[in-house]
């Protein structure tokens, strides 16, 4: 049985491994390679300053990639400081409104990693697809669950047009890890709200 469990942990790790790929290929392709395309075609009739904020652009694109995919130091943070560092370069971009209520209570750090790269998933969706103006993120933690709400006033879309997405794919594989309950609510022009929760064991 030991033996079923750590092969079905393995192979959930390789296909987490092979959507990260996916999703780092397609942010190099959609993002950074096109503009750089555009620099490229552009560089003559632009002005240096002009071409200079492009650079910077790029630059700090590849700059929130790298980030992305690099770890947090989990051992040294707690979850809610772990999600308000993140969240303070994003505040750049858009509004951004955390709340949390927390309790100190030890969180495992598989639980923090994910829970955190949900989040990652879930803001780049927001910020590249929902043209909205704010997001709302809510943390709760209790004695006996964690409670993640995460909701956009952005212009909202039909779920069964975008559920093959490998961003929804990869909360939907890291929310299962975890054992999370999921839930995604949201309408055309209406925004979009996700709540997940999972029992503190």
């Amino acid at each position: 049985m030991f033996r079923d469990v750590k092969k079905e942990y393995g192979e959930h790790m390789l296909s987490l491994q092979e959507q990260d790929r996916e999703r780092l290929a397609e942010e190099l392709h959609d993002n950074i390679i096109s503009q750089l395309n555009i620099i490229r075609l552009t560089i003559n009739e632009k002005k240096p300053e002009e071409l200079n904020v492009d650079l910077k652009r790029s630059m700090q694109m590849i700059r929130e990639l790298s980030h992305n995919l690099t770890p947090p130091d989990l051992n040294e943070i707690d979850l809610a400081d772990l999600i308000a560092d993140y969240l303070v370069p994003i505040n750049k971009n858009i509004e951004v409104i955390f709340h949390h209520l927390t309790i100190e209570i030890a969180i495992s750090n598989p639980v923090k990693l994910n829970i955190f790269r949900i989040i990652q998933e879930l803001i780049t969706n927001i910020l590249k697809h929902a043209e909205a103006t704010r997001v709302d993120v809510s943390l709760r933690i209790s004695l006996n669950y964690l409670m993640l709400t995460i909701e956009d006033n952005g212009r909202g879309f039909i779920i069964g047009n975008h559920s093959g997405g490998i961003g929804l794919r990869n909360v939907h594989s890291r929310a299962q890890k975890i054992k999370a309950i999921y839930k995604l609510k949201t309408k055309p022009e209406k925004g979009t709200k996700f709540i997940a929760c999972m029992a503190i064991q």
